[in-house]
This record gives C-alpha cells, sequence and structure tokens, in this order.
C-alpha cells in the first residue's frame, strides 16, 4: 500500500521532523497549541465560513491530518477524514475574544485524532459587524506566520463565496492545492529535500493514542490570562523611527519593555537577571519551497540581562539585537536543527523533551513571539482586516508574548499563568510595559 491517494490532489502520510516529533513529545507532557486571533469588519455567514474552512483545508495538507505511530512506535502525519471543528458564540464586548482564547488555550488537542486545528469565530450581529476568527493549531503542525496565510486564504475564500458565480468557489480559486511540506531539516541548504508523497510504502500503524494517557485541561489554578492592546498608527511610526536611530529594531525594543515592567513589578532595588526567549522564523534561511504553507519553520534563542534599578530601554534593547544577531546566522541555526535531529534520534521521553525546553529555552521571564512586519492584505471584497492577535501560546515561560504588525498598527497579546501572576497583575504589567515603551519614544 502506498502513501498516494489517486483521487486526491494531495494525501498526507510522511513522519513527523524533528522538531515536529519534538513538539509532539512536549505536547503529551505539557499542552502545546496555540492561537491566533483575526479581527474582521463585514457580513459574513456562518455557513460561508465553513465552506470556506472545507477549502483552506483541501488547500492545506497538514490541515487534513492526525497523528499516528508505525511499528517502531515512530509518529507520522496521516491523512483522515475530518472536517474543522468550528464553535460559534455571539459577540459580546470588545474584549470578549479574549475569554474564548483562554478557553482554547486551555483545552488540548487528542493528537490521534484529525484535524489538529479548530476554529472560533466570536460573531458580531450588531451594525458595525465587528467578529473575531480565532484560529487553534497542534504546534507540531504550524507556527504563528503560518497561520496568518491561512486566515489570509479562509477571508478569500469566504470573499469568492459572495460572488455570483459559485464556478470559481473551489480549492484552485485559492491556487492548486499544495504539495505535503517538508520538515525543515529537508530545506537546509544542500540537503536533498525527501520525496514526501507516494514513494514511501504506508507503515503499518498498531498502536494509537488509547495506549497513551490522554493530557487533560488545565486545573482551575492552573488557569492563564489574556490581555490584548495595540498602538496607533502615530505610535506605531514613532516607535520604528526611534528604533533605528538608537540603532536597534522594535523587536528590541518591544522585548526591553516588557523586561523592564517584570523587573518593576518585582519589587526589588537589587539588579536582576532576566531571561527573554524569542522564536525566529526561519524562512528566509531555507531552500526555495511554498513559504506560505501551513508548517513549522522557527527556531529560537534566548537572550539574557542584567537589570539595575536605573537600566535604560534602549540600552537593553540594543544589548538584545546583538545577542539575537549573534544567534540569527545561517551557521548557527542550522546547526541548531542538527542538534534538534541528534537529539530526536535519542528517543526521549515526553518528560525528558519538557524538561530539555526548560533548559535550554523555555526557563524565560518571557517569550516574545514577535511575527514581524505581516505581508497579507487587509481587504478581501467587503471584509476588511483590522487586526490580528498573537500568536497565545503556553510555551512555560513565565510570560508568553504575541507581536503582529498589520498594515500601520502594533498589536500586543500578552498571556500569564494566573497561578504565577493574578489577572490584574497580568494587566498592570502589560499596561506598564506600554507606557515604558511610550516614554521612550516621546
Amino acid at each position: 500500500m502506498q502513501c498516494v491517494d489517486r483521487t486526491q490532489a494531495v494525501a498526507v502520510c510522511r513522519p513527523l521532523g524533528a522538531l515536529e516529533h519534538l513538539f509532539w513529545l512536549y505536547d503529551r507532557a505539557h499542552p502545546f497549541h496555540f492561537a491566533l486571533t483575526a479581527q474582521i469588519k463585514g457580513r459574513f455567514s456562518v455557513h460561508q465560513l465553513q465552506q470556506a474552512l472545507t477549502l483552506v483545508q483541501q488547500r492545506h495538507p497538514l490541515l487534513r491530518v492526525r497523528i499516528a505511530l508505525d511499528e517502531a512506535e515512530q509518529p507520522w502525519f496521516v491523512e483522515d477524514s475530518a472536517a474543522i471543528p468550528l464553535r460559534v458564540v455571539q459577540r459580546q464586548s470588545e474584549q470578549h475574544f479574549e475569554r474564548e482564547v483562554e478557553r482554547e488555550i486551555e483545552t488540548p488537542f487528542v493528537w490521534s485524532q484529525a484535524p489538529l486545528v479548530r476554529v472560533v469565530l466570536v460573531h458580531s450581529g450588531n451594525d458595525a459587524q465587528l467578529s473575531e476568527l480565532i484560529v487553534t493549531c497542534h504546534h507540531s503542525i504550524a507556527d504563528g506566520i503560518s497561520i496568518t496565510y491561512l486566515i489570509r486564504d479562509i477571508l478569500q475564500a469566504i470573499a469568492l463565496r459572495a460572488l455570483p458565480s459559485r464556478a470559481i468557489a473551489t480549492p484552485t480559486a485559492l491556487g492548486q492545492s499544495l504539495p505535503v511540506p517538508p520538515s525543515r531539516e529537508d530545506l537546509v541548504p544542500g540537503n536533498a529535500p525527501e520525496t514526501i508523497s507516494g514513494l514511501k510504502p504506508m507503515p503499518q500503524f498498531t498502536r494509537m493514542s488509547g495506549s497513551f494517557p490522554v493530557v487533560q485541561p488545565m486545573r482551575q489554578n492552573n488557569r492563564q490570562s489574556v490581555s490584548a492592546s495595540s498602538l496607533s498608527p502615530e505610535t506605531t511610526l514613532l516607535l520604528l523611527t526611534r528604533s533605528r536611530q538608537e540603532q536597534t529594531s522594535v523587536h528590541g525594543a518591544i522585548c526591553a519593555a516588557f523586561l523592564l515592567a517584570i523587573r518593576q513589578q518585582n519589587h526589588s532595588e537589587q539588579p536582576q537577571n532576566l531571561k527573554c526567549m524569542s522564536p525566529i522564523n526561519l524562512r528566509p534561511y531555507l531552500t526555495s519551497f511554498n513559504q506560505e504553507d501551513v508548517s513549522l519553520w522557527i527556531s529560537a534563542g534566548r537572550t539574557s540581562h542584567h537589570l539595575s534599578a536605573d537600566a535604560n530601554l534602549w540600552d537593553v534593547a540594543r544589548s538584545l539585537k546583538q545577542q539575537l544577531n549573534q544567534i540569527m546566522t545561517p551557521d548557527k541555526l542550522f546547526e541548531e536543527i542538527f542538534q534538534t535531529q541528534q537529539w530526536a534520534s535519542t528517543h526521549p521521553s515526553p518528560d525528558v523533551v519538557l524538561q530539555g525546553f526548560k533548559d535550554q529555552l523555555f526557563d524565560s521571564d518571557i517569550d516574545v513571539s514577535n511575527l514581524g512586519r505581516l505581508t497579507i492584505q487587509q481587504q478581501y471584497g467587503e471584509l476588511e482586516l483590522q487586526a490580528i492577535y498573537g500568536p497565545v501560546v503556553r510555551t512555560g515561560a513565565k510570560n508568553d508574548l504575541g507581536v503582529t504588525t498589520l498594515g500601520d498598527r502594533l498589536f500586543f497579546t500578552l498571556v500569564s499563568e494566573e497561578s504565577v501572576m493574578s489577572r490584574a497583575q497580568s494587566k498592570t504589567l502589560h499596561e506598564e510595559a506600554i507606557h515604558l515603551l511610550k516614554e521612550a519614544i516621546e
């Protein structure tokens, strides 16, 4: 039996890559999925959204998979026929989506059941017609940047369904169904990517997740608090301009502001050593492939900061940028990919992976997942994409911050564990960091 199903454009059957494998193991010890939220202005029906989800699921292969184990107990992505789950709630307020994101983050995936993605629509019934679309993914199949492309494809599909001719509303209207995306290691320059579809015999999948304990939703005392905010176009431009003048980056300035806010919240006059983790987009470093796949093509780096009571935001921002520049070289990034391969080949247990990630990356005071300036459009027929918040993820860091720049505005989403920091403290931290950022550029 072969991996190719001749009745479909693309059939999925490939082993997990090294990072995908480790993220799957990590998820078995600590729920590891993330959510991105799109704020949309304009009218569309639940039926239109359901049709759009069907189209994008046909386009992106990893939206159709579950994870199964072969006879050697190695995990594979295997296609399964299951529609993307859609939950619809009536929008109550501008902050309502934050509570729904908290619920999504607290609800783990069952990795043996397809698909490893789900959607929530916070639907508006008023004249303003503002709605939020929350896309939640198991981290083994995707990263934040790839889900921004998925959100674009969903909105394109809704816009296509609104046109008079239904004949164009097919997967090809969004482009051909994509091939199965390779893993990171297959795209390192100099490597020969494996031919993924059709050349490998289908293994026998003999053991499913019923043989393993299913990760349960988090306990009441381990809930998450989510808060979102944004900068005006004028403030966003000022931050960009001032960051360039200070010979640093917007990412450096944002990380510095939140690190200093954490330092202030610790209420100590003594110098403090704080750590910041920054995911890194690998797409600019990998060999040519469709850059807009739903896929997992990231790395990460952790920076350390010795902060005194009078630490200057721009000094911290420059230090962070310099440390990341040392990490973000092709040689260092490819070395990390090969080390990850080597680690995965040792068949570590979920607990070993949990501890390993904590020691190397996630034992940080804050994780700042900055997706940068998004290149996707904002107008889709009569629909306007007004904001993207996130990614919201529970890495295991004390705080996780998602940052995006859409159009001329910056958007922030902070998630904190209530067992570590109360909802009020998290909101104060968020507000103080934004205040420090604005203060630094005025």
